[in-house]
């Protein structure tokens, strides 16, 4: 059963299960979320006796949509499969809820905790527990400290019954230190250098130089190319037309002052006990004279930089201790106060102010903001004419030209987005072929058709016609004449530099007397500091200590001697080796979970209902 559990995510159940979970999800048709058409009982996900509403699922999706996805349209956020990612996570916690009502799993505080302090997104740069950067973190995800709880109870019981098998599955510690001790070893190497200097070769005869061009014709062959007209909306197209008045910037600054202020700091010290009797008999010592940071040394073991927090605004703050921490004057001691930590006793040891400042100090930075803010209102008004102008034929000139845009002319570039020597455009061209889709718009679309408007995101648009395609040709020995004795002569340089690089190396050890060894570096070339450490590594670590051997990097020809080989310390073998095992056992355990979703799927009869999501989404009757 163990064998089949840790290779179930591979089984034909798997697929199975995935491709259920899959199924009914072919949405189409845009609109917004509404809660009119289902209620609360109205549910999307059945799992045993655990369901959840049509209601939350949307909410979910549209979470998801607005904060990871850009905020796109619903409708193409259905097409892409959103639905389906959120329905087969949720379907997936919900599977183990079930599972866990039936075996009494349960989360406790003291499992809440231990798992809030392992997250490394809430470590501050020591990798000690923040609670600032936890608040911060939840605040800008959008989250309470409930809702995250919530979350964290469902993951704890879930890792629970997982953990019920995969402990049992685990790797040895001896491969992750065979793998640490392969990964961190050290090598130096000797280098000597040759120059390759195509400058230096003899210019060929006529004869020898076609005959050249004849072997390698291939090679400069012209791939397709194509040429378009595109135009291109942005909030950079309408800098010269956003105007923003005196009245605007004086009322962004009464509605939106918060955002131009700095606010309110305090540096705190805190100490967290177990118990309240802890805390109390600590708090009864400093309040007799005890320094606070001798009590925490004394009852907790912690230095002063443990119990630092540093200075933090009133959002950096744990909920339970916020109001206190602000309402308390710079030398107070506060608490205990219970939080999810445990108890509290805290001292602000300075207030620094916040500075609300008057509108002259922001008037440059408010009339910024506003005048970027009212360009990207105009990018997505001129859109929506613009969709409108295509969709009744308007040919791109005239469209531009309605709406004070102009259209440039793309010539000559391959699918890749080279031009017809396979080099990368530059400047203003290297731009336009970096945007999101425009090769794959440009080069999907008929010539003389006009493409439907395409996000290249940062509220920036296109819409390009290709004019013209050429087709991939030979091309004649006068097109590339230049190219081709530049091409020549660094090949017979490569070929003259290896021969003195072998000759050189003939006269044996005593060419590296007098060369010094590289720093020491690992596999990757880190720690190795030469444009070619890669290369250089790949060749040090191939080959056995004293032994040499010749590289070609296009620019030098290299001969790389190992030199001295350092094993990996014990320590970080140690620290090393930890981490690839708990690694290799996530896999494990994600495999196994997986493997268990599938049977859970089956014993808990799982039931999805994606219509009822969708309908919620893009409305009644589509609209």
């Amino acid at each position: 059963m163990l064998r089949s559990l840790r290779t179930g995510s591979k089984s034909p159940l798997m697929k199975v299960f995935l491709v259920f979970l899959a199924g009914g999800f072919a949405i189409w048709g845009i609109g917004d979320v509404s809660t009119g058409f289902f209620g609360a009982g109205d549910k999307a996900i059945k799992a045993g006796s655990k369901s959840v509403a049509a209601v939350e699922v949307a909410k979910e999706f549209d979470l998801i949509r607005r904060s990871q996805y850009n905020n796109i349209p619903t409708g193409d956020a259905l097409q892409f499969g959103l639905l389906n990612n959120v329905m087969s996570r949720m379907a997936r916690t919900l599977l183990f809820e079930a599972e866990s009502a039936k075996l009494n799993v349960v989360s406790t505080r003291t499992m809440q905790k231990s798992a809030l302090l392992r997250q490394e997104a809430f470590h501050d740069e020591t990798g000690a527990f923040s609670q600032g950067r936890f608040i911060s973190s939840l605040a800008q995800a959008g989250l309470s400290e409930g809702d995250y709880l919530s979350q964290l109870d469902k993951s704890i019981i879930s890792q629970q019954i997982a953990d019920s098998i995969s402990l049992g599955a685990r790797y040895p510690e001896i491969l992750s230190e065979e793998l640490a001790r392969y990964e961190l070893e050290r090598r130096k190497v000797q280098i000597i250098s040759f120059e390759i200097n195509p400058e230096e070769q003899p210019i060929p005869n006529n004869d020898e130089i076609r005959k050249w061009y004849g072997e390698n014709i291939e090679s400069y062959d012209a791939a397709a190319l194509r040429s378009v007209k595109l135009l291109y909306v942005s909030p950079q197209s309408f800098e010269k037309e956003v105007k923003v008045s005196l009245e605007e910037m004086k009322r962004a600054f009464e509605q939106r002052g918060s955002d131009f202020s700095t606010p309110e700091r305090r540096v705190v010290r805190q100490m967290v006990f177990d118990t309240a009797e802890q805390a109390l008999a600590a708090r009864n010592s400093i309040d007799s004279g005890t320094e606070f940071e001798e009590v925490a040394q004394t009852l907790l073991g912690l230095t002063k930089e443990d119990i630092l927090l540093g200075d933090l605004t009133y959002n950096d703050v744990d909920a339970s201790m916020a109001d206190a921490i602000f309402n308390a004057e710079a030398g107070s001691l506060i608490g205990p106060v219970e939080s999810l930590f445990g108890y509290n006793l805290a001292i602000v040891d300075v207030v620094i102010l916040g500075n609300s400042n008057n509108f002259e100090d922001v008037k440059e930075q408010i009339k910024v903001v506003l005048e970027n803010e009212k360009a990207i209102d105009l990018v997505y008004e001129k859109i929506n004419l613009i969709e409108d102008s295509l969709g009744s034929g308007t040919d791109l000139e005239e469209v531009a030209l309605q709406h004070g845009l102009k259209t440039r002319i793309l010539n000559d570039f391959d699918r890749q987005g080279n031009n017809i020597d396979g080099e990368a455009f530059v400047g203003i061209e290297s731009q336009i072929i970096s945007l999101n889709d425009f090769l794959e718009t440009s080069w999907s679309v008929e010539i003389d058709e006009i493409s439907t408007v395409i996000d290249s995101g940062d509220d920036s648009f296109f819409v390009v016609q290709p004019l013209t395609e050429k087709e991939s040709r030979p091309r004649s020995f006068e097109e590339v004449e230049g190219r081709v004795f530049k091409d020549y002569a660094l090949e017979n340089a490569i070929v003259a530099t290896l021969a003195e690089a072998q000759t050189y190396m003939r006269i044996g050890p005593s060419i590296f007397e007098n060369i010094s060894s590289t720093t020491p570096f690992r596999r990757s070339g880190v720690g190795l500091d030469n444009e070619y450490a890669r290369l250089i590594a790949e060749t040090a670590f191939e080959q056995s200590l004293n032994t040499a051997k010749i590289i070609e990097t296009g620019e030098q020809v290299l001969i790389v001697k190992t030199s001295e080989i350092l094993p990996a310390n014990q320590t970080e073998v140690t620290d090393t080796s930890a981490f690839y095992l708990s690694q290799l056992n996530l896999v494990a355990s994600q495999n196994i979970s997986e493997a268990l979703s599938v049977r859970f799927s089956e014993s808990h009869k799982l039931e999805l209902y994606p219509g009822m999501v969708q309908q919620l989404l893009i409305g009644k009757n589509n609209q």
